[in-house]
């Protein structure tokens, strides 16, 4: 995605083209990430075993580690990968930088030493009391981790105030989740133990669905809608009150409010959806005349994987909600409800997103070549395996062999996920060619060009990155700040101007003009070439003048 609005600084029209520094907290996320998959390949690797044993396969290596599944999926892949992502994600939402990486490296080794104490838990006899020893230093780094969210939240810079509160409502989640890990390992009675569906529902769908409602109204342009405000807004106000009614059902052992809770917590994933359009037919990507087969390709990657994601969820929902409602852990709604959600939907929006974003965060460029539906179809299909799975056993006593598939495919899924990523970002290998002779009519395939101006104080030069919109041969700029950009002051006092389109020089003088009907129809041609949510988003409603270069 383009990194609209950093290019103010200089007042010029387009985002910078300088390569920003290597950010400290890159190494963070890539650690955190990488901890997480390893923990979710142990998880996994542990659960598919399990699975298989219960299915009916003589196999039982691994079924003492059974234990420790649930945590190491939950706090060890869902936290680890989910807080990872944050550290870079959340600072660029804020147009800004970490408050602290040392405290970032603590809470990851805080999060990471409790999911060791979980594995240990199985492992080891239970001398010792690791499952709380976790839950406390899971407590302890999501506190930390809550610090840093909150300072980033709260700064006034970056756009989309409507994703705050679900960015806030995550970290929140961690904690109360950590907490009340914490008192039921302790002996707090939780009704249904320490992986109630309340609990359950606070991991999944309070933590990581908070974060991930976050990041998909934020990164909406992925699928170029225009995400509805009063919706986004429906959205953090019904999941606020959904995690808190959660909470009060456990800590209150109210039914009724746990209920009320997952009906608010589904009505919350509605208005995402709503928010999203998640019914609406994708459109083409920023660059509009720039489209090639791989923006398609990108295109549709995203939409088939935010709408297998979001299906999943809401049938996890209504599973959850009758999880609830009936107050048992009947084997085919509890597993089918998890792995809906777990995997489904979690695992479905990380395939979904993660190329998109992780290479960025990590500095290299974005999908050129390698991107493939093979890992979200397998994905799914093992999901699939395991929730047909599960309804076959409301006539049989046990799982099906068959749904002893499910784990594979679900293993086989994240290593091609894994090799994919690898992949991402490398441009494919071409045989050179000659140059071609550059055309003006040509550069409406290049996103950003260099303004050169000459300073009306000083008489010096100074160029600046900015947008620009070719038509016939005239270059039309808009001023990010209106008549009072510094460089379009500076072109009312000496219009010879210079412009570098993929570098190549174009020279001319430059006409400016605040008539109305002119600013209109130049920012029309803006908005046919970057999008409308592009040009909102960076030039709002400043742009009061305009200027056309003819040149030669």
């Amino acid at each position: 995605m383009s990194a609209v609005g950093q290019g103010r600084e200089s007042q010029g029209s387009g985002p910078s083209a300088s390569k920003t520094a290597q950010r400290p907290e890159r190494m963070l996320t890539l650690l955190s990430v990488a901890t997480g998959v390893v923990f979710a390949f142990i998880g996994s690797t542990v659960g598919a075993l399990y699975l298989g044993l219960l299915s009916g396969l003589p196999v039982d290596a691994g079924a003492g580690l059974f234990p420790s599944h649930p945590y190491l999926q939950i706090y060890g892949f869902i936290a680890l990968f989910v807080m990872g992502v944050d550290y870079s994600l959340l600072p660029r939402f804020k147009v800004g930088r970490l408050p602290s990486v040392a405290f970032g490296y603590a809470a990851y080794a805080l999060v990471s030493l409790a999911n060791v104490f979980f594995l240990l838990y199985s492992v080891l006899p239970a001398s010792f009391p690791y499952v709380t020893a976790g839950a406390f230093l899971m407590l302890a780094g999501s506190v930390v981790f809550l610090s840093q969210v909150v300072i980033l939240v709260l700064r006034p810079s970056g756009g989309f105030p409507e994703a705050n509160p679900l960015i806030m409502l995550s970290s929140v989640s961690l904690v109360v989740l950590s907490l009340l890990l914490g008192a039921g390992s302790s002996g707090f009675p939780i009704p249904g133990g320490t992986f109630s569906p309340q609990m359950v529902y606070l991991a999944l769908v309070g933590f990581a669905g908070s974060m991930i409602y976050a990041v998909e109204i934020r990164s909406v342009s992925f699928r170029q809608c225009n995400y509805r405000k009063w919706a986004a807004n429906l959205c953090w106000a019904l999941q606020g009150l959904g995690i808190g009614a959660i909470f009060v059902g456990v800590v209150a052992a109210n039914a009724l409010a746990s209920l009320a809770g997952a009906i608010l917590l589904l009505g919350a994933t509605l208005s995402e959806l709503a928010s999203i359009k998640i019914l609406e037919l994708a459109h083409p990507l920023m660059y509009r005349p720039a489209m090639t087969k791989m923006h398609f390709r990108i295109m549709r990657y995203n939409e088939v994987c935010i709408l297998l994601a979001s299906g999943w969820l809401l049938v996890g929902s209504v599973l959850g909600i009758a999880w609830i409602g009936t107050g048992s852990g009947v084997f085919l709604v509890k597993d089918s409800f998890i792995h809906s959600v777990a995997i489904g939907f979690v695992g479905s929006t990380i395939t979904c997103f993660a190329p998109m974003l992780l290479p960025g965060l990590l500095g290299h460029k974005g999908p050129v070549t390698g991107l493939s539906f093979g890992p979200i179809a397998v994905l799914n299909v093992g999901v699939l395996i395991r929730v047909v799975g599960d309804f076959q056993t409301l006539t049989t006593s046990s799982p099906p062999v068959w749904e002893s598939l499910s784990g594979p495919f679900i293993l086989a899924a994240m290593v091609w996920f894994l090799v994919m990523i690898r992949g991402v970002g490398k441009p494919a290998q071409a045989a050179v060619k000659a140059p071609p002779k550059f055309s003006l009519a040509e550069s409406r395939g290049v996103a950003e060009g260099k303004l050169t101006v000459t300073t009306r104080r000083t008489g010096r030069q100074v160029t600046l990155p900015i947008w620009f919109v070719a038509q016939g041969t005239t270059i039309h700029l808009a001023p990010v700040n209106g008549s009072a950009t510094n460089w379009y002051r500076n072109v009312l006092k000496n219009g010879s101007v210079k412009i570098a389109i993929a570098g190549h020089d174009c020279a001319g003088t430059a006409r400016a003009t605040q008539e109305k009907d002119s600013v209109k129809r130049v920012m029309g041609l803006f908005i046919d070439k970057y999008g409308d949510r592009n040009c909102r988003n960076f030039f709002g409603d400043r742009v009061d003048a305009v200027v056309s270069v003819q040149v030669a």
